[in-house]
């Protein structure tokens, strides 16, 4: 009956603790992809946003350039350096656009291309514009400024066409995003637009009567479509966005650019009839502040659009959030009861089962001591102390001879006096060096070098002194060269140097620092003591037929030529110098290794 009991609650148990947990993950399943989409869907608009403003700026420049174009004489340096200033502000903001994308590209098609057709118009724009402002002031007018803003009108086509090019793919990828995507291409359209009715003002400024009819066509349609975007935005913008702010930049158009410098604008193309219109620059000074209440609105749809998203993500964080602990809530009610009923009928034997399994899987600690059981259980716990005990002792052993091992290891790998590895060692490491080198296509380089007149220190200070000077340089170069380069000695006062993965001029270099290290040193128990050392160089590019023995070689030979030429030197080729010298130093002797040392 005990035995029917005790399944019974575990079944018991487990069948509710799986409804909890399965509701539970459909729901944190279901919270969590909406917090996922949102997220995304807040990432992408931030990247179209970006766009929007790069748009905006190129749409912008239009302004300092027309003034400047259509400017007074007098006035040329200023207005071109307010339009210079525009242009850098531009370019800033085409560059934060471009950085949005980087490691998205991939997923958007042809960006690429789009972004270098959108700056390749741009500069051509801006060419235009330079060659007329270049020009004396009576002959700043007609076609060459008409020529120069539709230049700067393909620039803005080009960024509207990269615009709605990626808030299609947006869409696609996230189609919540879509209606505030739908709502900041208006903002971005209606921007582009009260700045091309106002660039066709200009054009009529300068342009001949035949020109000025078809320009008074132009202003006349881009009248139209502002109209029917400005209808569109202001219906459904307040709607979909219950901004405050909105609301006010809604007011703030309607009064400041339509009810005040759309008629303005009108106004001035009448008069460039009758020959008593402003220049360009007096009217784009006064047509300009008339639109930025437009621009403003597109920022506070923008602005909206992101606290729209932030606020969805949000709130399906929060119920991520709350899935979570009601689903532990309810898991950890159910774990209560079910330690209840184990204390009260199973604690025993549960007991000794979770011991075993913790000593099958290597857990030896002692567990805490268990009171009031019966002289059987207690048995059988004393047997499980016994059991651990003895795993304990087969541990021990197993790690004492790891230990003997690795120390095994490692006093026949490495040189008693200097702690470097000897030859066996580094020859090992080496060929699998070579190996690397072969399958990446990167070089392999040695250096070999020993001390210049060792055997005269053992003679004149004693071999003690002799092992100390090798045992400073074994300790001392480690951090000249890096902990990536294996040192080991050679044999004698020889010491070779492996270095995978570097081609001949590093190596050159490395071995240059290396010697004015050693030429540095202070061997505090000899005062005066100068010790210098002889170097050789040789590198194997990689799927080279040079084995190991045959790199050292040829670092050997040349360490041997370096002692010919006087020691104190690195040598890296097989070759005499022009003209002997009686010390080489880095920068005569190497002047590439003395650049690359600095």
């Amino acid at each position: 009956m005990r035995f029917r009991i005790q399944h019974l609650q575990w079944l018991g148990g487990i069948v509710a603790a799986a409804a909890c947990v399965a509701l539970g993950g459909l729901s944190l399943q279901t919270n969590f992809a909406d917090h996922a989409r949102y997220q995304r869907g807040t990432d992408q608009l931030a990247r179209f946003q970006s766009v929007l403003v790069a748009a905006n700026a190129i749409s912008a420049e239009r302004g300092p350039a027309n003034a400047a174009m259509g400017g007074a004489e007098e006035k040329r340096s200023t207005l071109a350096a307010a339009l210079a200033v525009k242009r850098t502000e531009t370019d800033n903001r085409i560059s934060e656009m471009e950085a949005r994308f980087i490691g998205e590209r991939g997923r958007f098609g042809d960006i690429d291309a789009l972004q270098s057709d959108m700056r390749r118009r741009l500069d051509a724009g801006r060419r235009a514009v330079d060659e007329v402002i270049a020009r004396p002031a009576a002959e700043r007018s007609g076609t060459p400024i008409r020529t120069a803003i539709e230049a700067m009108f393909d620039a803005a086509d080009a960024s509207a066409v990269l615009r709605d090019r990626l808030g299609r793919e947006i869409v696609a990828v996230t189609p919540q995003v879509a209606t505030h995507i739908l709502l900041n291409s208006l903002a971005g359209n209606l921007r582009e637009q009260t700045g091309r009715l106002g660039s066709y003002v200009v054009m009529q400024l300068s342009a001949d009567p035949e020109q000025r009819r078809q320009l008074e066509v132009q202003v006349v349609s881009t009248r139209a479509r502002l109209e029917l975007m400005w209808r569109a935005l202001a219906s459904y913008a307040g709607a979909v966005l219950p901004d405050i702010g909105v609301d006010e930049a809604i007011t703030a158009v309607e009064r400041d650019y339509f009810a005040t410098a759309l008629p303005y604008a009108e106004g001035v193309a009448r008069d460039s009839w009758l020959g008593t219109a402003p220049d360009a620059d007096t009217f784009t000074r006064a047509y300009v502040p008339g639109m930025r209440p437009v621009e403003l609105l597109r920022d506070r749809i923008a602005a909206a659009s992101r606290a729209t998203m932030e606020a969805l993500r949000h709130q399906a964080l929060l119920l991520v959030l709350a899935s979570l602990l009601l689903t532990g809530v309810a898991i950890v009610a159910i774990v209560v009861i079910a330690l209840i009923f184990r204390d009260g009928l199973f604690h025993p034997l549960l007991n000794a089962h979770r011991q075993i399994v913790q000593i099958a899987r290597g857990d030896l600690s002692d567990p805490p001591p268990i009171r009031n059981i019966s002289a059987e259980v207690r048995t059988m716990f004393a047997s499980l102390d016994l059991l651990r005990e003895q795993q304990r002792q087969r541990l021990q052993l197993e790690e004492d001879q790891r230990l003997m091992s690795e120390t095994l290891r490692h006093l026949s790998e490495t040189d008693m006096l200097t702690g470097l590895l000897n030859r066996r060692a580094l020859t090992e490491a080496a060929e699998r060096a070579l190996y690397e080198s072969d399958r990446h296509g990167a070089p392999v380089s040695a250096i070999l070098f020993d001390i210049d007149h060792f055997k005269a220190i053992n003679d004149g200070h004693g071999h003690a002194v002799g092992d100390l000077v090798l045992k400073t340089i074994a300790h001392d170069l480690r951090a000249v060269a890096g902990a990536e380069v294996a040192f080991a000695r050679h044999g004698g006062e020889e010491v070779l140097l492996m270095l995978p993965d570097t081609p001949k001029g590093a190596a050159l270099a490395l071995a240059e620092r290396l010697r004015r290290a050693i030429e540095a040193m202070n061997i505090n128990t000899v005062p005066g003591l100068r010790v210098t050392s002889s170097f050789g160089v040789a590198s194997r590019s990689a799927g080279a037929m040079m084995s190991w023995e045959e790199l050292v070689a040829t670092a050997d030979r040349r360490l041997y030529r370096a002692k010919q030429e006087g020691r104190n030197r690195v040598c890296d080729s097989d070759e005499k110098p022009a003209a002997p010298r009686a010390v080489a130093s880095e920068a005569t002797w190497y002047p590439q290794a003395a650049k690359a040392a600095r």
